[in-house]
């Protein structure tokens, strides 16, 4: 597998296939170049120098927007006693509809313990990402080479930890020339 500009050449069994360069690509050549070894997602889809590091995005609600659920939820429980009390069945409709919204949107962002759920953290983030890409490039070796793109798609673990893992062992030279 060699890197020559912006075109990966891929050898297997006798046949050759040339493809552009993408970061998939990318991560199966540091897989194959390291059969057995188990990459972090987090290893694999590092950042290119200069490119910003994603941190945590936090809680998916905040103590001022609970506090600002819990007041309207208040202001809606009144609102359905008032249109009881003076029989206005569309303004009572109307209130517990919304209250079952903002019920459904702070289910949504607590978990069972009552503590604020936690946005998709990087790890996960990066996990889904790695695999999209590694499944879209082991697509595009298998459209051209589909015993290749076979023996990849039987070889290639991806998940948390990523691993190149051969039923039988092929050896793979892969390098970057410019």
């Amino acid at each position: 597998m060699v890197l020559e500009g912006e075109v990966w050449t891929l050898w297997y069994e006798g046949q050759a296939v040339r493809l552009r360069n993408s970061r998939g690509l990318g991560f199966i050549a540091t897989l194959l170049a390291d059969p057995g070894r188990e990459f972090h997602v987090l290893d694999l889809a590092a950042p290119a120098p200069g490119q910003a590091v994603v941190s945590d995005p936090g809680a998916a609600i905040d103590p001022a927007a609970r506090a600002a659920y819990r007041r309207r939820v208040e202001e809606l429980r009144s609102a359905v006693d008032e249109a009881e009390v003076g029989g206005d069945e569309e303004r009572k409709a109307r209130a517990r509809q919304e209250l079952e919204f903002i019920e459904h949107e702070l289910a949504a962002a607590y978990g069972l313990s009552g503590t604020a759920r936690r946005l998709a953290d990087p790890a996960e983030r990066a996990r889904k990402a790695v695999a999209n890409r590694i499944r879209d490039a082991v697509s595009r070796i298998e459209a051209n080479h589909p015993a290749l793109g076979r023996h990849l798609r039987t070889s290639i673990r991806t998940g948390t930890f990523c691993s190149y893992e051969p039923e039988r062992t092929v050896t793979w030279t892969v390098r970057a020339t410019r």
